[in-house]
């Protein structure tokens, strides 16, 4: 069974740059067995963003979080706005 999660959560800059910082972030992620498959933002609300990516468990979603919790909040990304829904097929 695979398992993803699907992160809404608003930012405080500008789409693009958030867009950067989460590229630099790409590796650190692959290591952690999170892989992007979609990001984008809302078009009627560009300070809200969604990313689904294919992930391990919750748990190692979390503890990517964790480590990387200043990194992901250096890019605008609003730690407090996290929405995670898991999904599984």
């Amino acid at each position: 069974m695979a398992s993803y999660a699907l992160i809404k959560f608003r930012i405080s800059n500008d789409f693009s740059e958030w867009e950067q910082a989460f590229y630099g972030a790409q590796p650190m992620a692959r290591q952690a067995g999170i892989i992007e498959l979609f990001h984008g933002r809302c078009d009627d609300d560009p300070q809200t963003c969604f990313v689904l990516c294919h992930v391990p468990s919750k748990e190692a979603m979390d503890q990517f979080f964790a480590k990387a919790g200043e990194q992901v909040a250096k890019s605008g990304h609003i730690l407090e706005s996290t929405e995670v829904t898991m999904l599984n097929n």
